[in-house]
């Protein structure tokens, strides 16, 4: 039997859903209009024709239409930390929409965003305690005030780099919501249902335009936007073992864009020393990907598998002792690794054979 706040989640993702469903169109129309198009460039870009900016500027006023949403009919429910992420998130979608009409420098953009992290971290937006190795929890401290926008930071361009495919972003976002949902929802964690509830309505709605062939891209604006939210969410709850398990759970879902996130660094190290450290690439795993053969559909619903396989082993994690959290995120390590060791395999093979070809 459903329970009064079940109706509450439902109705709130129902209303992000719609809201997205219908702003989004508006925006495909306006960058139409203001000739925002993402344009073709046979390099970093696969799609074939120019397709319209601007989608993700739903996400932001769908997120604060559900707020007044839930101020309105659901006022027991409203928390000032939903004010906190919608005035910080306006910067985000601000800097977002910036670098999508003009190209802002990442440098900048990196500094901005750690800038709003540290904000945030005196806003109450922060973890004081990580997993220890060995059984229990570390106080990290002062530490805290590094952690906080690091973890804000990351968790928005690890969305950022995945949106590379017509879906992929959204569609990772939405398993992580709805995995993040599941576990909040387990352990009574209100905040966490309310937010995820949001991410996983507007999201769901976006890939009825995103979906391959997308008619319409979310841009640095909806990308940065979703991941702000997403990172900001997952440092709220204050109960006890809450927060290791709200960082692990991310870490554990997004696997493969903080890997991708965590190569294209490593990649960017090493230009650094011809300056080339903020120049983007074609090497994120979706390019690889798609250099081995494999179509776009493919592709993403490759790594939907892979991220909804590490949802269920994140909820498996959420169920078991805070302790063992750090074996947990010692397999994923290992399962990345082996994935990554086939992939380099397989693409030393197909190399052979266009060589001898």
């Amino acid at each position: 039997m459903m329970k009064n706040q079940d109706w509450v989640y439902i109705s709130i993702g129902a209303v992000s859903f719609i809201a997205t469903l219908l702003f989004v169109p508006i925006f495909r129309w306006l960058a139409l209009k203001l000739n925002v198009v993402d344009m073709p460039d046979q390099k970093r870009k696969v799609h074939k024709k120019p397709i319209p900016y601007l989608g993700g500027l739903a996400f932001y006023i769908s997120f604060l239409v559900v707020c007044c949403f839930i101020e309105w009919f659901y006022p027991q429910y409203f928390d000032d930390n939903l004010v906190v992420i919608a005035v910080v998130g306006t910067f985000i979608v601000l800097m977002g929409l910036l670098d999508d009409l003009i190209s802002i420098p990442a440098s900048k953009k990196l500094i901005f965003e750690l800038f709003l992290g540290i904000l945030l971290y005196y806003w109450g937006f922060k973890t004081v305690t990580i997993a220890h190795p060995l059984g229990g929890v570390l106080e990290v401290g002062w530490l805290a005030m590094i952690i906080t926008p690091l973890w804000i930071v990351g968790v928005m361009n690890a969305i950022n780099f995945s949106d590379g495919l017509d879906g992929l972003a959204s569609g990772q976002v939405a398993i992580c919501s709805a995995t993040i949902f599941a576990i909040s929802y387990y352990n009574g964690q209100i905040f966490s249902c309310l937010v995820m509830s949001i991410l996983l309505g507007c999201t769901l709605a976006f890939l009825v335009y995103n979906s391959h062939p997308a008619s319409v891209f979310m841009g640095d604006t909806g990308a940065l936007f979703l991941g702000f939210v997403l990172g900001c969410a997952t440092l709220v709850e204050k109960k006890k073992g809450v927060t290791i398990v709200a960082l692990t759970i991310p870490i554990v879902v997004l696997a493969v864009p903080f890997l991708d996130t965590f190569l294209s660094f490593l990649r960017r190290v090493q230009r650094a020393s011809r300056g080339e450290f903020f120049v983007p690439d074609r090497d994120h795993l979706h390019h690889r990907l798609l250099k081995l053969g494999l179509s776009q559909r493919q592709v993403v619903f490759s790594l939907y598998y892979f991220s909804i396989c590490m949802g269920f082993l994140a909820f498996i994690t959420s169920l078991i002792p805070s302790k063992y959290t750090f074996l947990v995120l010692i397999l994923v390590l290992m399962l990345v690794g082996m994935g990554i060791i086939l992939l380099h395999f397989i693409e030393g093979i197909s190399r052979k054979n266009e060589e001898q070809l």
